[in-house]
């Protein structure tokens, strides 16, 4: 029976574990990580925390209540005295107000700061994704590499007698065969550091198909020369920090005015003469006489001059960067559509083996060819990561990373 409970027990196990991993696209991917990456689910209870400030910052004070009793012996006797008085604290000049919108406006910087700190682990992870792609796609080319080396090697090695100039063929072969072998031993490496950190970012223990990968990147964006960053990010954060200073500088103003605390007082007082009962009215309240809080006031003021400076700088830093991200992603998209694609490279790839294979060319020759394959690849690649970064940068420049997808 327990036998039976286990391997029920495994097979559901099993099926939940497939059904999670169940990735049918790229944007599958992507979805997981926007909801479980531990950078994001971070800043979301760090978001949930700032906001409850706002109800902290609202919160009124508790009434005060003192009460003093006293027994003293006097002439006639015994006297007792007990005075009781329960004191509301009215904060003059806005404090609670003040509060509640130094709160809001920390709040808002906050969610401004961590939906820039999301979005760059969106643009990392679209990268990460690409990068994975290209890596299935290059050990295949290192792998043809590597296989055509062995067979040139074999037939070589397996004459009679070499010349020297063969001799040095083999022994260049040789060369290349275990330069390729260590060259995809570290793209596995690299594919599985980047399967193994993408599926702890997804929340889930699992092994990322080829197809779920992205096919290729999109190089049919236009955009305007003169884009719009009001939805920036990193720009709202430094607009909200900006209303921040100056709600802190009401604040500051309203703490120059001291807080009154007023309530009722009774006082009860019984010797041998008889007893006396007193009602009345006890006011509490510093006097802004040797402080008005000048100090706070003007480091307030100071932090106001500061965020504005701070805001101006970011506006223009972020009109740069929108002018340098879009002439990045124009070059590195003129480039890929000009260039020789991978079927074109293939087809003259064939052809010099074929070349090869009537021995009308050297061995030298095939493997430069080779070589000159793997770089074109490595160089097609890095325009296009260069390309993804620029283009997904200009989204998160413009407000619109969060409603894209691969």
């Amino acid at each position: 029976m327990k036998i039976i409970f286990l391997v029920v027990f495994i097979s559901i196990y099993t099926f939940k574990t497939y059904a999670k991993c169940n990735l049918k696209n790229s944007n599958d991917i992507l979805e997981l990580v926007k909801k479980n990456h531990p950078s994001i689910t971070f800043n979301n209870v760090k978001g949930m925390a700032l906001e409850s400030n706002i109800e902290v910052a609202g919160q009124r004070l508790n009434p005060e209540l003192d009460a003093e009793s006293t027994v003293g012996d006097s002439v006639g006797g015994k006297n007792y005295r007990t005075s009781v008085s329960l004191k509301h604290t009215f904060e003059l000049g806005g404090k609670r107000d003040s509060r509640i919108n130094v709160a809001r406006n920390t709040f808002k910087t906050g969610v401004a700061l961590a939906e820039f700190d999301n979005q760059q682990t969106i643009i990392n992870t679209v990268i990460k994704l690409h990068r994975l792609r290209q890596v299935y796609e290059l050990v295949p080319i290192y792998e043809e590499s590597l296989s055509a080396f062995n067979k040139i090697l074999k037939t070589i090695k397996g004459r009679m007698s070499l010349s020297p100039e063969q001799q040095v063929e083999a022994e260049t072969l040789e060369l290349a065969v275990n330069d390729y072998k260590l060259k995809i031993a570290q793209l596995n490496s690299e594919k599985m550091n980047l399967t193994t950190h993408l599926s702890f970012f997804m929340g889930v223990d699992c092994t990322i198909p080829r197809s779920a990968l992205p096919v290729s990147i999109n190089l049919d964006e236009r955009f305007e020369r003169d884009l719009k960053i009001e939805n920036y990010s990193k720009f709202k954060a430094a607009t909200f920090s900006l209303e921040m200073a100056k709600s802190n500088l009401d604040l500051e103003k309203s703490n120059s005015y001291p807080d009154l605390q007023v309530g009722p007082i009774y006082e009860y007082e019984k010797n041998s003469a008889g007893r006396i009962d007193t009602f009345g009215v006890a006011i509490t309240m510093d006097l802004p006489i040797l402080s008005i809080n000048s100090g706070g006031r003007k480091r307030a003021t100071n932090d106001v001059l500061a965020a504005s400076l701070n805001l101006r700088n970011i506006k223009k830093e972020s009109m740069l960067d929108v002018q340098s991200w879009l002439q990045k992603y124009n070059q590195y998209k003129d480039s890929l559509k000009t260039i020789a694609n991978k079927d074109k490279l293939e087809k003259k790839h064939r052809k010099i083996e074929s070349l090869f294979n009537r021995g009308i060319i050297s061995t030298s020759l095939v493997i430069e060819s080779h070589r000159q394959l793997v770089e074109f690849f490595i160089t097609r690649f890095e325009f296009e990561i260069g390309a993804t970064e620029a283009l997904w940068n200009i989204y998160k420049l413009n407000g619109e990373i969060a409603s894209k997808s691969l």
